[in-house]
């Protein structure tokens, strides 16, 4: 499986580990595969009966003459790109909604069985900031002692550090961090990781 990485990005970065899904996290994956499946063939469907539509429209204009018939094959030719629209972008949302569910059912229980990939987050979002010397992480306090006895292996990616400090804070999630540097800050909390991808998923899907 691979897990996604943002931090202030619209970008989704993976992360390549093998884990195995639980059954109902899977089947969640499921239901958005087999709602998009279900989507296309209700799409090939509609598309078939209204070129049929088409097809005994134009030929009746044609046959016939009149403007009339090829007003009325424009119209459904028209009403059928719009129901196609319509479709496609239910259909997104739907998909959408269950694969951020089924993400953040994976993380949750994953922080749960792992209390330790806290490490692993942090260090990952320092990874834009290792070359600035002061630098502040914030966490959640049940994260604070496990960061802390990693103190040392996480400073090690730093060389430019001069203070190097872990605080804690109520506003912020387990999971989750926020780091401060001279330049800025770097706001890695899950609640801003799930917004950024959500907005790369609807990006995504716009360009489908």
């Amino acid at each position: 499986m691979n897990y996604f990485s943002l931090t202030n990005t619209e970008s989704i970065q993976t992360h390549a580990q093998n884990k195995v899904i639980p059954a109902d996290d899977f089947s969640m994956l499921i239901s958005a595969k087999e709602a998009l499946e279900k989507t296309e063939k209700e799409v090939e469907k509609k598309l078939e009966t209204t070129k049929k539509q088409c097809q005994n429209l134009r030929k009746k204009a044609k046959e016939e003459g009149r403007s009339e018939g090829l007003i009325e094959f424009n119209h459904h030719l028209l009403e059928f790109e719009n129901q196609i629209k319509t479709i496609r972008n239910e259909t997104q949302r739907q998909v959408l909604s269950i694969a951020l569910k089924a993400a953040k059912k994976i993380v949750n229980k994953e922080l749960e069985v792992n209390p330790n990939v806290i490490v692993d987050i942090v260090s990952g979002a320092l990874r834009p900031v290792t070359q600035y010397r002061h630098i502040k992480i914030y966490v959640h306090k049940d994260d604070k002692e496990r960061i802390e006895k990693e103190k040392d292996h996480v400073r090690q990616q730093l060389d430019q550090v001069e203070t190097f400090s872990i605080i804690e804070r109520d506003d912020i999630e387990k999971g989750g961090c926020i780091i401060e540097t001279e330049a800025g800050i770097i706001d890695a909390s899950l609640e801003n990781q799930w917004r950024a991808l959500e907005a790369a998923f609807e990006k995504f899907m716009k360009l489908q």
